[in-house]
C-alpha cells in the first residue's frame, strides 16, 4: 500500500505497489482462497507501466475494479473475462474501420468506397501470410478465396459485408444471452448451453437451417433414454427459442427456416411422478416447530405454507410489497430489480392469513433494509439466491419431518389440495397460486381480496 499526496491531501492506496529496484508501478494483491484454483499464482501482478505516481494510482483503480469483476463472475461459475461473442467481435472490427452492420452490407453508390479502409486491411493480412505466388494467384480469381489466412473476426465481419453471416449451434447461448442480457445469470448460462451441448454431442455443430428434421428425431431418441420426457421437451424449446431470438435480431435470413418445432416426443408427460403433498401431521408439525437461529428460513417456511408462493417470489420481497394496515393484510407480488416471475401471471395479489401473517409481522419487525430476505439477495442487488434459499428450507423440513419430507416446492402443491377440500372456485385457486389466464375484473379491490383471504383462511 502506497501514499498517495494530491496538493494538501494524502491518500493511501491499496494493492499499487513499486519494486525498490524500478519504477515501474504494479497493481498487486493476493487472490482470495476460493477462487485460487483459477490462477496460476497466489499472486496478481499487473504492471501498469506507469512511473507517475498519480497517473499509476488512476489506472490501479481501474484495473482492481476489472479484477473484482473478474471475481464476482467465477463466483457465478462464469468464466473469467467477458469474451466478446463471434457478432461482437466481427461488429468491433467493423467499427474500428468506420463501417456499421448496415454500411458493411450496403451496396451501389459510394458503398466500395466506404468499405475501403476494412477490404484493405483483408487484402494486407492475405499478403502478409502467402506467397508472392499464392497471392499472385489469389489477385487474378487463379485460386480459390483464402478464407484460412483470415482470423475468427475478419471472417466473420467479411461474411456480413457479403450478407452470408451464419452461426454455429455452439454460438447461439452466448448471442442469445447477450441479446436477452441475462449472461451474468448463472443458472441462465448453465440451462442455455446444457441443452445446446446436448443437440451438438448427439447431431454435430451446425448453423440451425442444416439439421434436417432427422437429427432432431435422433436428439429426441437418444435424449429419452437418460431424460424424462418433459426435460427433453423443454431443451428443445430452449434451443428454439435460442435459434428464434438470435436469426431475428441478427438478421441471419439463412437460418430463419429451421426445423425446430412441432416436436413429436412419444409419450409426452407419461414418465413424469407427481410431487408428494404435505400430511394434515406435517402442517400441523410446520405450524408448531422451533425457532432456530436462522429465523429468516422460518419465516421464509411458514410464508410459503400459508400462501403457496414459489421460493424465487419469496427471496425477492422487498418491505415495501406488504400493506398490514390494510383492511386485508397482503402483499403484492410483481416483477422487480432483484428478480423477475415465472411468467405474466404470475403477478398477484396475496392475503396474508395463519402462519404466512405471523411470519411477515415478524420480518417487517426486524428488517433493517428493503429486503425482507437479505440474507438471500446477491450483495450486487441483481438477483436472489434462491437455489441456496430452496436448499436451507428443504434440509430444515427434513430434520424437522425426517428425511422422506416433501420439498418447500411441494407447499405450491398443498395449498392447492387445501383450496380445493374448502371448494374454493379453480379460478380463485388460479390466481391465489399464479396460473390465472385471466384476472377478473374485481382482481385487486377489496372485496376481491376478502373472498381470497376467506378461502385462504378456511385452510387453516
Amino acid at each position: 500500500m502506497l501514499q498517495i499526496n494530491i496538493g494538501s491531501y494524502s491518500f493511501s492506496m491499496k494493492y499499487l505497489f513499486k519494486r525498490s529496484s524500478r519504477n515501474t508501478y504494479y497493481y498487486k494483491r493476493r487472490v482470495p482462497k476460493d477462487l485460487e484454483e483459477h490462477y496460476p499464482k497466489p499472486f496478481i501482478e499487473i504492471s501498469l507501466r506507469q512511473t507517475d505516481r498519480s497517473v499509476a494510482a488512476a489506472i490501479c483503480q481501474e484495473t482492481h475494479l476489472r479484477v473484482e469483476e473478474q471475481f464476482k463472475r467465477l463466483r457465478q461459475g462464469l468464466p473469467r473475462d467477458q469474451v466478446l461473442s463471434n457478432y461482437q467481435a466481427a461488429t468491433a472490427l467493423l467499427k474500428k474501420h468506420g463501417l456499421t452492420e448496415s454500411d458493411a452490407e450496403a451496396t451501389g453508390d459510394g458503398a466500395d468506397e466506404a468499405k475501403e479502409s476494412f477490404l484493405d486491411n483483408i487484402d494486407d493480412t492475405i499478403r502478409s501470410k502467402s506467397t508472392e505466388a499464392e497471392y499472385a494467384a489469389f489477385r487474378h480469381n487463379e485460386a480459390a478465396f483464402p478464407f484460412h489466412l483470415l482470423d475468427e473476426e475478419q471472417r466473420a465481419a467479411l461474411a456480413i459485408a457479403k450478407g452470408e453471416f451464419r452461426l454455429n449451434a455452439s454460438q447461439y447461448p452466448a448471442e442469445y444471452l447477450r441479446l436477452k442480457r441475462k449472461d451474468s445469470s448463472r443458472k441462465n448460462v448453465n440451462e442455455t448451453n446444457n441443452a445446446m451441448n446436448a443437440l451438438i454431442a448427439c447431431c454435430g455443430d451446425k448453423p440451425p437451417a442444416d439439421y434436417p428434421r432427422s437429427d432432431i428425431n435422433l436428439f429426441i431418441n437418444q435424449s429419452l433414454k437418460k431424460k424424462k420426457t418433459a426435460t427433453v421437451l423443454r431443451q428443445l424449446r430452449s434451443i428454439a427459442a435460442m435459434f428464434n431470438y438470435v436469426v431475428l435480431e441478427l438478421d441471419i435470413t439463412a437460418d430463419k427456416q429451421h426445423r425446430f418445432e412441432k416436436f413429436n416426443i412419444p409419450n409426452l408427460g407419461d414418465d413424469a411422478v407427481s410431487r408428494e403433498d404435505f400430511t394434515q401431521d406435517h402442517i400441523l408439525a410446520i405450524r408448531e416447530m422451533p425457532p432456530t437461529r436462522t429465523p429468516e428460513i422460518d419465516c421464509m417456511i411458514h410464508l410459503m405454507l400459508d400462501t403457496g408462493m414459489r421460493i424465487k417470489e419469496c427471496c425477492g420481497l422487498l418491505v415495501g410489497d406488504v400493506n398490514l394496515q390494510a383492511e386485508t393484510p397482503h402483499l403484492v407480488l410483481y416483477k422487480n430489480n432483484i428478480r423477475g416471475l415465472k411468467n405474466k401471471n404470475s403477478k398477484r395479489l396475496l392475503p396474508l392469513v395463519g402462519a404466512a401473517l405471523n411470519a411477515v409481522e415478524k420480518l417487517i419487525s426486524t428488517a433493517t433494509n428493503d429486503y425482507l430476505f437479505p440474507r438471500y439477495v446477491h450483495d450486487s442487488g441483481d438477483d436472489v439466491k434462491n437455489t441456496g434459499a430452496s436448499g436451507a428450507c428443504n434440509k430444515r423440513l427434513k430434520v424437522l419431518i425426517g428425511p422422506s419430507s416433501p420439498t418447500c416446492h411441494s407447499f405450491r402443491h398443498t395449498m392447492q389440495t387445501r383450496l380445493r377440500n374448502t371448494e374454493c372456485p379453480k379460478e380463485k385457486r388460479d390466481e391465489l397460486g399464479g396460473w390465472a389466464k385471466d384476472i377478473s375484473d374485481k382482481y385487486g379491490t377489496p372485496s376481491d381480496l376478502k373472498l381470497k383471504a376467506k378461502y385462504l383462511l378456511a385452510t387453516l
